[in-house]
This record gives C-alpha cells, structure tokens and sequence, in this order.
C-alpha cells in the first residue's frame, strides 16, 4: 500500500480495494467466552518497573496480573478484536495485534452507573515496514456487561482486593485499637463507608459497562468524514428507535460501494441519518490533512510550538504526553503537515500503547505519543533527555542549518529531487516545484532573489477556493445504502447493544464491477507503463542506475518495525543497521566539536566550514552528552535508572569497590607530579574513573542520575580522560555481556575502537566545560608554597596568609600555619584561577621570605596553577612589600607535554619567570639588560595582544589579566621602559625603584605651577596632574602592605582602565626630576620615543577594561 492509499501493490492487478474510501470495519471489546484476561504485555511492563525501581518481584504479582494496589476497575485487561470486515486484503494484510493495540491502548476499560461513559474518539496511524501509512478511526462507548461469568469474576476481584487493602491498612497502623476505635468514633466511620461503597462493585447493587471499539481504517486521513459516520453508527445503537436499514447495510455501503476520491474531487456517501461530504486535494495542491491546525497551536502555544517543531527538524527524540489520544494525533500530524515539503522518516508512532512503552529506548530519532493518566506525577516518568536542545539552543541560521542539512530527510528530498530527473517525481515534491514556479513567475524581474522578509502566501486564496467549490458541487455521490441479502432473525435491534454482524454479506463486496474501479484500473496501468519506460531508459546509462541505487537504499537504512513483530531476531535485524549510524554521528561531532574550539584558524587551514563555528560550545557538548547516552541505550537487554550510561558506571563502581579489599585498584597518576628546585612538590593527585564518580556523587546539586552523567562527561572531557574513562569501563566485558545483547553498539569491538578513537582526539583542545557550569558546587584546592631555599631563611617566625582568586570569585584572606608550606582547603568553584595574593605581618626576627611560586591545584579537575614570584617579602628588603599579587599561568598536563614531544614544531618558548623580577631588583646583576629596540617592540607586542583580545569573539578570549600583568604583559613591558636609563645605583645602600621617581614627580606637581602659553594647555595639563596626583596618593594611602613595584603595576593598571596612560607619560618625561634620575640616553629623555610611546598606548583607549578586583583592592578613586 502506498503512502497516499491509491495504488495498488504488486499483483493485485486492479484490484478495488486500492479505490475504497475504506479497507476495514473493526469491532474491538471483551470475549465473553475468555472472560477477564490480564494484558500480558501490560503486566510484563509492570513487572520490569518494578525490578527497575528496586522493589519485589512479588509487587507486580506477574504469575496472575494482579496488583492489589490498584482497583480491579482501574486495572489492565486483554481485549481482542472480536471483527473485522473484510477478512484480508491481498497487498494488504490486517495487522490484527497491531489494531487491537491502538484501538484500544489501555486495553478493556470497566465501569458502574455512577462513572462517566461518554463515548469517546480518537484516531491512529500504522506505520509499515516500507514507511507507508494506514490510518485508523476509533469510536470508544460503553456497553453493559450481561455476562454473569465476567460479573462474578469482578465481584471476586474487589473482594480479594479489599481483604488485601484492609489487611495491608490494619497492619501498617501503628495506633492501637483504642486509639483507632476512637478515631472511627470521632468520625472515620462515615469516610470508611464512603471508601467502601465508592471502591468497589457489588453485583446486586450495580450495573457494570465495558468498553467496546468501533473502527474505520483508511488509505487517507478522512478523519471528519470517518468521526460522522462512526458517531451516527453509535447514536443508531443507542436511539430508542432502530435504524432505518440494518447496521450491516451502512457498513457494506462503506466498505464496498464508497469509492476513494480521485485527486481534486469531492465526496458524498450516506451516514445512518444523514449525508457525508469529504473532498481531497488535487495534484498541485498540498497534500490532504484533516486535522485542525488550529488546535495544535491553541493545545502547544506559540512558543512551545516553535520549539518542538524545531525538534523535529533536527531529528531529535520527540515524546509527545497527553490524557487525550486525538490530542496527541491531532498534535503529531499537525506537526508532520508543517514539515512540507520534507517529510518525517523516522519512527512515528503518534499513539504508543502502554504495552510498547520499551519503545521510548530506541537510541534512533522518534515522533511518539503517550497517553497519561489522571495523577501521574510525570516526575518519575522515564522520558528521554532532550532537554539538551531547548536549554542550550544555538545561535540562528546558519548553525541550525549547518546541522539540518545532515538529517534524513533532507537527504531525502535531495535523493527525491536527482530521481526525479529519471524517475516519475515524489507528489510532495511535485507540488513543491509547482508552487516554486509559481513564485518565479509572481517574481518576473528578480526570479531568483531570495529573501528573509515574510512574504504572504499567495495561493492561499487561490486554494480555499478550490476546496469551497468542490464542496458546493459534488464530483461524485456514491449509492445509497440498501438492504443486503441478509438472514432473518440475526442481528437483532437492542438499545444500547452493538448487534452481532452477520459476516457472509460483510465479507465480499458486490459482483458487478463499478465505473471508478475500472478507471482507475485504466490510470493504474498507465502509470505502471511510464513506470516500465523510465526504468528501461534507466537501465542505459550506468551511472542514472548507480545514482537510483544510492537513493533507493538511503531510504531503506531505517525501517519502522511492526508493532506486533516483537521477536529478537526482528529487533537484531532492524538494531545493527543502527551502530553505523551512531559512529558516523560521533566522528561528525567530534569534528565539530574540534573545529568549533579551534576558531576561525581551523577554517582557514581547511578544517572545517565558518559557518560552523558559530554553535555554541556548550550546544556541541550537551549533543555529546546526549550522543553518548543514545550509544548507552542501545541493546540493553533490561534498562534500569532514566541514564543507561550511568548505571553502567553504578554497576561499574560496585563491582571495582568489591575488589578493593582483595588488591589495590590500578589508579591512573596525575600529571601534577612536579618538582621545584626547592625539592617541595604537589603530592600525587590520585586520578581514576571511580574517583571522578565519587566527585560526580558527593555534588548535592545534581539531583538526577541523567545529570550526574552529564556532570561525570564533562569532567572527563575537561581532564581530557572521556576516551580513557570509558576505555576503563568497557575492558570489563563479563559485565557488558551481562546488560547488553549482541547485537549492541557497546558489543561490536570495530565500531567500538573507532569510536574511543575519535573521543580520544578531543584531548587536542581544552574544555572548561565543567567549570564553567558547575559555577555554585564546593570544589577542594590544594596549595603549595615554594621558597627559594638557597637565600631565605628555612624558618619564618612572621603569620603568612593566601588569597586565591579565579574568574568566579575569590577565597578571601586565608591564614596558613607556621612553617607549613601546604595547605588544603574548600571553597565555592572559582572558575579558572587568576591571580594569588600572598603576605605575612612582618611578626618577629625571621620574618623575610623569599618566595620562588606559589602552586595551586583543583583537585576535582586537576588542573594546576603555577603563580610565579621571586621576589622577597618583608620590610627592609627588596622594594620592602609584605604582599604580592602574584598573576597564574594554568600548566601544561602530562599529556599535552608527550603531545609536544611528538609534535615536530617546538612549542613557544616563554621568557624566563624569575629573570625579569630580578634584573629590577638588582640581586644579581648578571641578567642582560634589553635594548631600546627589544623594549619598544616588547611594548608594541603587548599593546597589540590587547587590541587582539578584545576583537576576538567574546568566547574565545583570554585573561586580560594576564595580558595586563603576565611575564609578557603591559605593566611589564612599561617596567622596561621606565628601567631603560635608570640611576638605579644604590644611594646609602638603599635601592632606588620606578616609585621613587613617582613619588618626586608627584611632589613637584603639587608644589610648582607650571608655566605656559597657552591657557588651553595649561587647563589641560593642570587637570592631568591632578588625576595623576589622586591616583598616586590613593594608592599610597591604601590599607595594604604593597611594595614600590606592586604599587607601579596599580598605577598602570588604572591608567589603562581610565584612559589615562598617554596624559601621564609626558607630565613624566618632561618632570625635572628626569634628569636627575635617568640618564641622558634614557628613552623616557627622547621625545621622539615619547610620542610614538603615546600613540601607541592611544589604541586601546576605544575598549572597555574592566579590572579583576584582586589587582586593585583597597585603592579608592
């Protein structure tokens, strides 16, 4: 059967059933004769919830199907299809399981004389293994039960289910009988009572109803015209009247002698009391769709709308979750409308019986439906996680199409689109064309201008007029029902009963051949003819049949499955074509994730698109996240917890944390393994898949075992270890045997290699991505002070102290016990780290520290922290500072070291850490001064770092503190100007430092008024030696024990954050205090330096610079 329901299958011939307006009338309720029978299916989910959330088998009570903790009324039974006419259709067969399934998905329901029995309609769709769809129509009422068998056996079943309520209740109460006499005295009587009569059934005293099916199943979604005639079916059952004809004559008319529409015409059949009218679309016109579109955006809303069809672009995992059935059809095929003129080719199953919910585990895109029921807590309902795209939503345009042109139906409206140059075109894609040409011609003077203004839809007019007159005059009014050769005295008329149809004249359809059979038999030849002529003229050209081939087997990869076909073999079948897929799917974003990281320069040495480095970094990583679970999910043989993967790592734990009293666990050694030249080090950081669980687990702001996985992927992915990890976890096979069956992703050793292969090239890049996101969790830090040991005192009788900032946060001042040089402590996540701040109180006779770094590690990410030092602290030594304000570099781990090793391009090398404090402080004199040329390039470089940042994508930028105050910074690239020509010999052996000339400077400005022509100028100059005098003597009068070149970087740190550098430099260099501290050769004496100096600082007054609050603490301006 095709997808439109109008041609017919091979060897049928002209078969009339491919021209019915309907192939099947289904009748669907309970078997008097099998009375009340559990749902198998139904049970066997129950009894896997229940050992998925870890209670007793005996809960589910799978040996009978009972389950006491649920009213029998409200419990699941088995219906059958008590009919169907007729038996089979050749090139169609009934799917009997199938259509019991979906007319009734919660199996038989049951009901009294108090609850309410409106008739209720719902639709659905049976998708077969070729991808073609049959459509069903359900009318659902309710019928006394006149049984006496089944009323027994309903009766016997609320008897045990209330001995066992009562029991149960009784026993768990821990009141004793006084208390609970008295309660019942104080008024629970009446609430029991109440309890008793409203939950249960007496057999004397009410009537029991069951519920019954009606059916249509159709070739096309005549869902209005099928709700008619279904409904004015039921009112005849219930009229207290009989029909005018026996129901066998409405339904003979129906099945038989009600032709399928042709393309562009209209309908009209007879009902039981009145007439039908449907019409269907022509060939240029969009194709038929029934439901009201209307609805799906009042049931969404707007936004809601946009986002799920989105979704559905992409090719993600669609659950839709409603109490209503047409709802949930309604929503799907409104969806799927919206699609034109691309069409869904994934699994779609917009009603998913209760029985088929292992379904919703398939690791392969879905549109489906579930129905919920009143009270369901959706809280604990196991529903995929595709929350990843609605919280992480890329950028417009071009990311979204850059991940749609690699979806399958795209792939398949191209295949469509080559075929058709060969082959006689897709009707979708026909209509298509059609409307694109129309749009060209409308577009006379710009054909091809494309657009992205809204532009009205200009045939909606056009269109709604063409359905308006064909409703108006009928095509086609098929005959009038008529009384059928029938038995006398069967099926009888009984008010509120469906009568028992009598099959002989239901089973074949009239002898005599009808005009619309035989032209459409005509149509269905001549098509088959150019069918025939395009595959000879095909058959020529070698290379027309390969393309054909291609696209013919691209729509063949993923086929849906028959809901009634259930058996492993099947699943292996359709699972294996499965693993490709999801390997070609990780090398892809792997890639992604690669060239996104890498920024433009990947592109431009042709590694990937622009277009692609536009997404979001976290979008690829929640994909990543969201691939792997998929990976994990499939083949499974029982899925237990919402996170397939981490319950493998759950299972993964218990079992290494068994053997940990028998053998110590292999443990994976940190990179951080580092030896200063003092011999002081950071202990080994104990690395394993099983401690970065423990980490994951002791986060009590992860409440779900889906996020916990995303959390332990992250961290993995920021330690560069995912590959390594989960190379860990799947080298225990005994236990990948036990959860996964053969055919399993996890299970085909090739693809598996491959793909840890490709995990394990995302260790070229850094990620933060577990940093950045778990910014609130309390993160353990380790720190480790290391001395120069050779000059400074191996005991300090002075109180140190620590504060650790990062891009987060900091940790405020911590004091750090005497003569300890380690210290461990917790704190909120700081992000990356940027800067330390260390100092002491200068208490005691051996208070002079001479400090070579300070070492700082996160010991949940590992990542460490080197903050470089060499200087003193400690008054009357150095420049006589007790803090410093030491900035981070984050060091390189023990696998990028071996990645250099085996790079040929040796890495770039960075200027000495100690070498440059040194030369300032004058403690060797043997470090090589630089030259006026290196110092003005060191200043172009550093300037041009700065305006390179902040042209970057805000994404892929640095720390600006580094680039301000780091070994190749602003502040020390001015430092060497400021040095160049500097008397810096000792004066009473006392060292003279750039704050020394400062501080004269300031004093002269304060006191001298300087004179000059023009009074512009002098207003001018006037002001800038008074901002110059605030900021200096703001800096010196701050609470903190900062020494003379601390003070420098301040000074030249709000000078670039307040635009002030190039007013200050020539207040400087035309200070008389010059010529006596610098000599006459000095760059700060030339002018011409000077200038260029000044514009070249003038660059980066256009950006805002914002300062980290530990470079400027306690300084008021």
């Amino acid at each position: 059967m095709s997808g439109s329901g109008a041609a017919p299958g091979p060897g049928s011939g002209s078969s009339p059933a491919a021209c019915r307006f309907a192939h099947y009338f289904v009748l669907c309720g309970i078997d008097a004769d099998s009375g009340l029978e559990p749902d198998e299916l139904a049970v066997l989910y129950q009894w896997l919830e229940a050992d998925r959330h870890g209670k007793s088998q005996d809960a589910a009570n799978t040996t009978s199907g009972e389950n006491f903790d649920q009213s029998p009324l409200r419990r699941t039974f088995k219906s059958k299809v008590l009919a169907h006419y007729p038996q089979n259709i050749e090139w169609n067969p009934f799917d009997q399981d199938a259509v019991n399934m979906l007319c009734m998905p919660k199996g038989l329901s049951f009901r009294t004389q108090t609850d309410n029995k409106d008739p209720q309609f719902h639709s659905f769709i049976i998708t077969r293994e070729d991808g073609s769809r049959t459509y069903g129509f359900v009318l659902t009422f309710y019928e006394e039960v006149t049984s006496k068998q089944i009323c027994t056996a309903m009766q016997t079943l609320y008897q045990m289910h209330n001995a066992e309520h009562y029991s149960s209740l009784y026993a768990s109460s821990s009141c004793s009988m006084d208390s609970l006499a008295s309660s019942i005295d104080e008024g629970d009587t009446t609430s029991l009572l109440k309890l008793q009569r409203y939950n249960s059934y007496d057999i004397s005293r009410d009537t029991l109803y069951v519920s019954k099916s009606i059916c249509l199943i159709t070739p096309l979604p005549f869902m209005q015209a099928c709700k008619k005639f279904l409904i004015q079916l039921y009112k005849a059952v219930t009229s207290q009247q009989p029909p005018p004809l026996p129901l066998e004559s409405y339904i003979h008319n129906i099945l038989y002698e009600v032709p399928l529409p042709p393309p562009g015409r209209s309908l009209k059949f007879y009902g039981v009391y009145e007439p039908v009218i449907c019409q269907r679309p022509g060939p240029s016109e969009l194709p038929l769709s029934d439901y009201p579109l209307q609805e799906v955006f009042e049931l969404l809303g707007l936004e809601n709308l946009v986002q799920v069809f989105t979704c559905v672009l992409l090719e993600m995992q669609i659950l839709l979750y409603s109490q209503d059935y047409q709802r949930l059809m309604t929503v799907a095929e409104g969806i799927t409308t919206l699609l034109f003129p691309f069409q869904w080719q994934h699994v779609y199953v917009p009603i998913l019986p209760a029985s088929l919910l292992h379904f919703l585990d398939a690791p392969v895109p879905y549109l489906m439906g579930l129905q919920s029921k009143e009270g369901t807590d959706r809280s604990k309902l196991e529903l995929p996680q595709e929350a990843s795209f609605l919280s992480d939503q890329p950028e417009p345009y071009l990311p979204f199409l850059s991940r749609f042109i690699e979806t399958q139906m795209f792939a398949t409206f191209i295949d469509n689109k080559i075929m058709s140059q060969w082959e006689e075109k897709d009707p979708l894609l026909r209509v298509f064309d059609s409307r694109i040409e129309k749009i060209r011609l409308y577009n006379v003077r710009a054909p091809t201008l494309r657009t992205s203004i809204y532009q009205k839809c200009s045939t909606l007019k056009e269109a709604a007029q063409s359905i308006e007159q064909r409703l108006m005059k009928m095509d086609h009014t098929a005959i009038h029902p008529h009384l059928l050769d029938m038995k006398i005295g069967q099926g009888k008329y009984e008010q509120g009963f469906f009568p028992k149809l009598q099959s002989d004249v239901l089973a074949t359809g009239p002898a005599n051949n009808n005009r619309w059979v035989s032209r459409s038999a005509t149509a269905q030849r001549r098509k088959d003819r150019l069918r025939q002529h395009s595959e000879h003229v095909g058959l020529d050209n070698d290379l027309r049949e390969k393309y054909m081939q291609e696209a013919r087997s691209l729509g063949k990869n993923l086929r849906q499955p028959k809901l009634s076909d259930l058996s492993p073999a099947v699943i292996a079948q359709t699972n294996w074509k499965f693993v490709e897929g999801l390997l070609k799917e990780c090398r892809m974003k792997t890639k992604r994730m690669l060239v996104e990281k890498m920024g433009h320069e990947a592109v431009e040495l042709g590694h990937g698109e622009a277009n692609i480095t536009g997404l979001e970094e976290n979008t690829l990583i929640a994909s990543l996240c969201d691939l792997l679970e998929r990976i994990w999910s499939h083949g499974l043989q029982v899925k237990q917890g919402k996170s397939a993967l981490w319950s493998h790592l759950i299972q993964f734990q218990d079992r290494e944390e068994k053997q940990e009293h028998l053998a110590e666990s292999p443990v994976a050694l940190g990179p951080e393994r580092r030896k200063s030249d003092s011999g002081v080090m950071l202990p080994t950081l104990r690395v394993s898949l099983i401690q970065d669980m423990r980490h994951i687990q002791n986060m009590s702001e992860i409440k779900t075992d889906v996020g916990r996985a995303r959390a332990w992927i992250r961290l993995s992915l920021e330690k560069k270890l995912l590959s390594q990890h989960l190379k860990q976890l799947l080298s225990n096979q005994l236990l990948t045997k036990k959860l996964y069956k053969r055919y399993a992703f996890l299970r085909c050793e090739e693809e598996r290699e491959q793909f840890l292969y490709h995990l394990l090239s995302l260790n070229a890049v850094d990620y933060f991505c577990f940093t950045s996101v778990f910014t609130t969790i309390m993160i353990p830090y380790r720190s480790v002070i290391i001395p120069i040991k050779k000059l400074s005192n191996a005991i300090i009788t002075s109180n140190p102290w620590i504060c650790v900032s990062g891009e987060l946060g900091d940790t405020g001042v911590m004091q750090i016990p005497k003569n300890l040089l380690e210290m461990t402590f917790e704190c909120q996540n700081l992000g990356k780290l940027t800067t330390v701040q260390i100092g002491h109180d200068n208490s005691g006779l051996l208070a002079k520290w001479l400090v070579d770094c300070v070492m700082v590690r996160n010991e949940i990410t590992g990542h460490t922290y080197r903050f470089p030092c060499g200087r003193w602290l400690g008054k009357g030594i150095d420049d006589g500072s007790l803090e410093r304000i030491l900035i981070g570099e984050l060091m390189m781990t023990a696998a990028d070291e071996d990645l250099v090793k085996q790079c040929r391009t040796p890495p770039q090398q960075k200027s000495p850490t100690t070498a440059r404090r040194l030369s300032i402080t004058s403690l060797t004199g043997k470090t090589t001064k630089p030259n006026a040329g290196q110092i003005q390039e060191g200043i172009g470089e550093a300037v041009n770092n700065i305006v390179k940042h902040f042209h970057k994508p805000e994404k892929e930028r640095g720390s600006l503190t580094v680039l301000l105050c780091g070994e190749s910074g602003l502040v020390a690239a001015l430092e060497q100007v400021f040095h160049h020509g500097f008397k810096s010999a000792r004066i009473f052996h006392k060292n003279v430092f750039i704050w020394d000339f400062i501080e004269r400077a300031v004093a002269y400005f304060e006191t001298t008024d300087q004179i000059l022509d023009n009074e512009d100028d002098v207003l001018i100059q006037k002001s800038s030696c008074k901002t110059f005098c605030h900021y200096v003597n703001a800096i010196n009068t701050a609470p903190r024990n900062i020494g003379k070149d601390g003070k420098f970087q301040i000074l030249v740190c709000l000078g670039t954050r307040d635009r002030l550098l190039p007013q200050w430099i020539p207040l400087l260099a035309e200070c008389p205090a010059i010529t006596r501290m610098y000599e006459e050769s000095a760059l700060l004496r030339d002018r011409m330096t000077v200038n260029s100096l000044i514009r070249i600082l003038q660059t980066i007054q256009d950006f805002t610079i914002v300062l980290e609050g530990s470079l400027i603490k306690g300084v008021d301006v």
